[in-house]
């Protein structure tokens, strides 16, 4: 009888080991995109420091409708006018945010 107590055991660690947030699923563009900065991140980071500045970004967004000095306000929270790998994680914290600004300029005219 105790073999399927030490059967069980493996399954109840492979059920913790599993356990803990899921994978990260968009629900907006906006959110698609930002995801998409944060895989891109390393990609567009040429010098390797660790940060995306103007000039790296610009790079990156090339042949898009983005203005990079638009992300670096949205993202930059220290005021370097770079952003960081943690200020581009705490972004996507931020989504309803960044859909709130997209909506007033839209409204704006741009």
């Amino acid at each position: 009888m105790s073999r399927p107590l030490l059967l069980s055991i493996p399954a109840l660690l492979a059920g913790a080991c599993a356990s803990g947030p899921g994978p990260v699923v968009p629900q907006t563009a906006t959110e698609r995109k930002m995801i998409g900065l944060l895989q891109k991140f390393d990609r567009w980071d040429d010098n390797g420091d660790g940060e995306l500045d103007r000039q790296e970004l610009a790079a990156g967004l090339e042949g898009t409708e983005h203005d990079p000095d638009r992300v670096i306000d949205f993202y930059d929270t220290n005021g370097n006018r770079r952003i960081s790998l943690r200020e581009a994680q705490a972004g996507y914290a931020r989504a309803a945010e960044a859909e709130q600004r997209i909506k007033a300029r839209g409204a704006a005219g741009r």
